[in-house]
Formats: structure tokens, C-alpha cells, sequence
């Protein structure tokens, strides 16, 4: 056994890393090392399973097996039955919401305790635990929905209390059971409550009204420029939230030897990614009557495809700086979206041309990202902490945040 194995082995023994960051290592400093290295206390017959997996694979677990397929198909059925009897009942009661709500507590109970059972059982086993946690803060913000409207609360202040309800119960399962899938819980209803907040703001601070022959909003409310500029600022803000959230889950990762805080950070600063692209298009592409009387984007288009690449070009910025291949996918959407507008407003003159240069983006976009997707993280690599020649711990990490084997 080399040094730089030997190494590695003590620190798998040490309990500085897991068995799975191990054998990447192995299989960084000598690719026949998995297949001759046994790991301390095994019995040196090689384990399949141990081999290093792909970005899916390290991201949510082990492969699916036949018997989780058909667990997930039963217990699907199973809330589809329940989700059926709920509808049955609530039309032959009285007041519904109360019911409703009742109904979808005891579902997330259930769920619940089926969560708290499977963790600890295994990769496979924490990973329905997860699944069976994030069904249970969706249960929790449909009661707290139904007791809202039982309450009379309206759209969008009963939104705003069943979004909170729901990230409440997601943070709490996300502390019980730190794992991918309820922190994509807590990034969906984070999400949610933005788009929850975001409605109740705009109701009440800016209302519009509408043109009861067109069902349009009419010039009479704010300015639309203000609306589009608030609206890209408030998604802005809420991506930054979750990249920080991202930042933080990584620190946690280094300071424990943990490839799950990576994994979570790499999920975090992809939704962030994500939600800065999409708001901020979204935000930029609004229609609304003009001042002139006609309905049109408020924006020119050139100006918010501009600043979706400028947003691009800071997604990539931050992707080498922090070592994640997480903002190089948001980016290449961002890139997609900007360029994809500006051909079908501005150079798409028939169906052909169109086709042809959406096309030509595709291919663009896609060699684009590839490529700088490998060169993240090789160009300002951390130091190696291992025997010359040995990748060392920090790599092993960074391979695991950017979500990709070494």
C-alpha cells in the first residue's frame, strides 16, 4: 500500500471521512486502489457499492431498488385512497376546512412517525424517511390552509400562513434529519412564502384595477416600471437568502468532515441559482397597460435580456469562487432565456430562421456550460492537505460540493 493510501485508510479509520469519500480518494490517487485497498476492519472482498458514484447517485443516495419502487408505488396508492376519502368526507360535512384540516393533521402525523422510524436504518431507509418529511410539511400547510379559510382568511393572507406553517414544519424536520431532501423542503417553502408574500404586498400596497370588458389591469394602478423593479429585486434578495443558506451548510461540511453538508450546500446554491434566473425573467418580461394605452412589456426586451446576462456572468463569477458547478446551471438558463428572447423578438423573421437559430443557442449554451463546468474549481484548486502527490481531505469536500466524484 502506498503512503498516500495508507493515509486515506487512516483517516476512513480516524472517522474523519465516510467510507464513500474514501474510496474516491482511492480511486483519485490510484484508479485499481478500490479494487485491491480492503478498508479497515472489512474483509478485503471488494464491494461493489463502495464505488464512487455519479453526481445523481452522491446527491440523493443509492440507486433505487426494485422493492422501494413498489414502496413508493404503494404508498402512493395509499395517500391517493386517503386524499380520495378526504374529498368524500368534506362534501358531506358542514364546514368543511375544519375537517379538511383535521384530516390532513392525521396524514402528517402518520407520516411523521413513519419518518422518525426509518432514519438511522440505512442509505435507502433515510432517504424515505426524507421523502415521507416532505409529505408531511405539504399536509401541515394544507390544514393550516383549510383551518385558514375555515377562519375566513382570504388569498393571499391564507397563502402567507399556510407557506410559513409549511417552511415551519420543514426546518423543523430539516434539524431532526439533516439530509437532502428536507433541505429541498426548506428551499421549497422558502420559495413558496416568497411567492406568498410577494402577492399579499402587491394587494396591498399596490393595487391594480381592472377593466371589467377586458379583465386587463388598467393604467390606474402603479407605475409597471416599479412592479418590475420590485419584483426582480425581491426574487434578487430571496436567492441570496438561499445562497447563504448554501454558504453556511458548506462551512458546516468543512468543519465536520461531512459530504452531506456539501450535498446540501450544492442543492442550496442551485435553487439560489435558480431563483434569481427565473424571478428575475419573470420580473423583466412583464406586460401591463401602458401609459400610451396599449399593453405591452414594460421593459424592451433588450434591456431584460441584458441583465440576465449580467446575472449570468455573476453566476459564473460566484461558481469559480466558491467552487460549485451549482451556478454554472442556473447561468447556462439564464444565458438560454436571454438569448431565446432576443431571437424570437429581434432576429427571428419566419419559422426556419427561427428554428435554426434557436437551434445554433442549444448547442452553444450547452458546449458553454460543459466546459466550464469541468474547469471549475481546477483552476484555484485548495491545497493539498495529504501526502505529496495524495489528494487530502479538502479535495475530497470540494468534489462533493460541486456534487461531482473526484
Amino acid at each position: 500500500m502506498s503512503d498516500a493510501l495508507e493515509h486515506i485508510a487512516g483517516w476512513e479509520e480516524a472517522g474523519l471521512i465516510d467510507r464513500l469519500t474514501a474510496d474516491r480518494l482511492r480511486a483519485a490517487a490510484d484508479p485499481h486502489a478500490v479494487l485491491d485497498t480492503p478498508a479497515p476492519g472489512s474483509s478485503g472482498r471488494h464491494d461493489t457499492s463502495a464505488q464512487p458514484r455519479s453526481a445523481v447517485s452522491a446527491m440523493f443516495g443509492p440507486s433505487v431498488t426494485i422493492s422501494e419502487v413498489f414502496a413508493y408505488l404503494g404508498g402512493a396508492f395509499l395517500l391517493g385512497a386517503w386524499s380520495s376519502f378526504m374529498a368524500r368526507a368534506i362534501s358531506a360535512n358542514g364546514d368543511p376546512g375544519v375537517m379538511f384540516g383535521v384530516m390532513a393533521l392525521l396524514a402528517a402525523g402518520v407520516l411523521g412517525v413513519l419518518g422518525l422510524f426509518l432514519m438511522g436504518s440505512g442509505e435507502r431507509a433515510s432517504r424515505a424517511s426524507g421523502v415521507a418529511f416532505l409529505l408531511v410539511a405539504t399536509y401541515a400547510a394544507t390544514a393550516a390552509a383549510a383551518f385558514g379559510d375555515a377562519a375566513g382568511l382570504d388569498w393571499p393572507v391564507n397563502g402567507v400562513v399556510a407557506s410559513s406553517a409549511g417552511l415551519a414544519t420543514a426546518i423543523a424536520l430539516r434539524v431532526i434529519h439533516p439530509s437532502v431532501l428536507t433541505q429541498v423542503g426548506v428551499l421549497s417553502w422558502i420559495t413558496g412564502l416568497g411567492v406568498s408574500l410577494l402577492a399579499w404586498l402587491q394587494v396591498s400596497f399596490f393595487p391594480e384595477d381592472f377593466s371589467p370588458e377586458t379583465g386587463l389591469a388598467t393604467f390606474s394602478g402603479p407605475d409597471p416600471l416599479v412592479l418590475v423593479v420590485a419584483n426582480a429585486a425581491w426574487w434578487l434578495a430571496t436567492a441570496v437568502i438561499i445562497a447563504l443558506i448554501g454558504l453556511r451548510e458548506a462551512r458546516i461540511g468543512e468543519r465536520d468532515a461531512d459530504p452531506g453538508g456539501g450535498r446540501r450546500a450544492a442543492i442550496s446554491r442551485f435553487w439560489a441559482g435558480l431563483t434569481a434566473v427565473i424571478g428575475l425573467a419573470s420580473a423583466v418580461s412583464r406586460s401591463a397597460t401602458l401609459a400610451d394605452g396599449g399593453y405591452g412589456r414594460v421593459v424592451e426586451p433588450w434591456v431584460g435580456d441584458l441583465a440576465l446576462l449580467v446575472l449570468s456572468a455573476i453566476l459564473v463569477e460566484r461558481a469559480f469562487r466558491r467552487g460549485a458547478t451549482s451556478f454554472i446551471y442556473a447561468a447556462a438558463l439564464g444565458l438560454l432565456i436571454a438569448l431565446t428572447d432576443f431571437n424570437l423578438t429581434y432576429l427571428s423573421d419566419s419559422t426556419e430562421v427561427a428554428l435554426l437559430i434557436e437551434g445554433l443557442i442549444l448547442l452553444a449554451v450547452g458546449v458553454a456550460a460543459d466546459r466550464l463546468r469541468r474547469r471549475v474549481g481546477r483552476d484555484d484548486a485548495p491545497p493539498v492537505d495529504g501526502p505529496a502527490g495524495a489528494p487530502g481531505p479538502r479535495e475530497g469536500e470540494q468534489a462533493v460540493l460541486q456534487g461531482e466524484t473526484p
